[in-house]
């Protein structure tokens, strides 16, 4: 895949006719009290007026594209997103058909607070846990704690239709039993969902680059698994565990979405934008009436098709049928290969699911794709922080011809069609 900067401002009317279906909507708040080291989003720290003034630009960028719903979703991200709540109730007034969701930090989810998310219309939450252990917590150093995460998740419930909750393990420091530990706690608890993330060691963040013990994580998660089944939850997707009855909290999913904000990304079906990260170059763009768009990719059917297929199968899931994506020979082909080497089991027809070998290679592409793919595009952005321009990225993973930036994966184009040659949104 390979980004370049586009040919001059682009015109906010152009691109909702770039969609080949109606898509989500994420909104980026960009926005924290501190800094976790281990985080790669993009986030700066909290100031009133400068999130004052970042949420108006939020808003007429989010003016120019009312046409294009109803919205099959929305999904609020950051940062921290209530930190601005009060910013937030304009959200209510958009045209949106399924769930209004928000990350919250647990801290912040109080009784109070959880009245005024649901008058903004939010009726589902993902809640920042990351561990019930205070031990993990400062390795991470998390603002919130123990207490504070057992806290918020009865208030969550007690409020919203959807509750996740968000869990980070890191093999190499964590012995296993914490992340068992922090399951069967979430599990016993009845969230609709739990999420768990291995720690990705960026190089650009404190934490810094990491050797990964993909075995070790396979046996973990394997543990974890059958841990959900006895409290009555399902694997839903290579990194999550859904009660039976539960919703589904997913942002990164939609097959199709507007990414809105400072580090927003979307997906049209056939080209991937990336907004400025940078406060600066995303408020100067939008005073100027063009969409903030520091980036695009442009994507051939095929690479279209395998973007859309991987983060299908991340889902854990394909079925048959739904938009052309899908049924294009990319994606296809996929499903193919993926029930001959045994990663998936089922039929083209009534559609496939992945086995524990398909959840273990497709746990690896993941991590393959982060550290190939989104590390290398999101370090070139992140560079517009200390910089009044959209950086170029030179070296191994990227070129620069003549005035124009462009930013290509090691991996090389994804016009090959590899499934595996894929990017993401920026996801919170």
């Amino acid at each position: 895949m390979t980004f370049a900067e586009p040919d001059g401002p682009l015109d906010p009317r152009g691109i909702p006719q770039e969609f080949v279906d109606t898509p989500g909507l994420y909104v980026h708040i960009p926005f924290c009290s501190r800094l976790c080291p281990f985080c790669p989003y993009n986030k700066v720290l909290f100031h009133p007026r400068a999130a004052s003034d970042y949420m108006s630009r939020l808003r007429r960028e989010i003016s120019w594209y009312g046409n294009l719903g109803p919205f099959t979703s929305l999904y609020v991200g950051g940062g921290t997103p209530t930190l601005a709540w009060k910013d937030l109730e304009f959200l209510s007034d958009l045209p949106v058909a399924g769930e209004r969701a928000i990350e919250v930090l647990p801290s912040h989810m109080t009784p109070t607070m959880a009245q005024r998310l649901d008058g903004i219309g939010f009726d589902s939450v993902s809640l920042g846990v990351q561990s019930f252990h205070d031990s993990v917590l400062r390795h991470l150093q998390r603002p919130n704690t123990a207490a504070q995460n057992l806290r918020a998740v009865p208030v969550a419930r007690e409020t919203f239709a959807c509750v996740d909750v968000d869990l980070i393990f890191d093999v190499a420091y964590d012995d296993p039993s914490i992340l068992l530990g922090d399951l069967a706690t979430a599990f016993s608890m009845g969230v609709d969902q739990v999420s768990t993330y291995p720690l990705m060691r960026f190089g650009y963040t404190p934490f810094g680059k990491a050797h990964h013990d993909r075995r070790a994580e396979h046996r973990l998660l394997a543990q974890a698994a059958d841990l959900a089944e006895g409290y009555g939850y399902r694997r839903s997707s290579v990194w999550t565990f859904l009660r039976r009855d539960g919703q589904v909290y997913s942002s990164i999913t939609r097959p199709y979405y507007l990414g809105l904000g400072a580090g927003a990304a979307s997906f049209t079906g056939s080209s991937f934008l990336v907004n400025h990260f940078g406060l600066p170059q995303y408020e100067a763009a939008v005073d100027a009436d063009h969409p903030p768009v520091a980036l695009r990719a442009q994507l051939p059917p095929a690479a279209a098709a395998a973007y859309r297929i991987f983060w299908q199968a991340y889902t854990g899931a394909v079925t048959p049928g739904g938009d052309k994506l899908m049924s294009h020979l990319v994606a296809r082909s996929a499903v193919a290969t993926a029930l001959a080497l045994g990663w998936a089991q089922g039929d083209q027809q009534r559609g496939v699911e992945l086995t524990r070998a398909g959840y273990d290679h497709f746990h690896d592409a993941e991590r393959w794709v982060t550290y190939h793919l989104i590390e290398p595009l999101w370090e070139q952005m992140m560079a517009e922080h200390n910089r009044g321009r959209c950086p170029t990225h030179q070296g191994p993973a990227g070129q620069v011809t003549g005035t124009r930036s462009r930013w290509r994966s090691q991996a090389g184009s994804m016009d090959s069609g590899v499934t595996t040659s894929s990017s993401t949104a920026t996801s919170p």
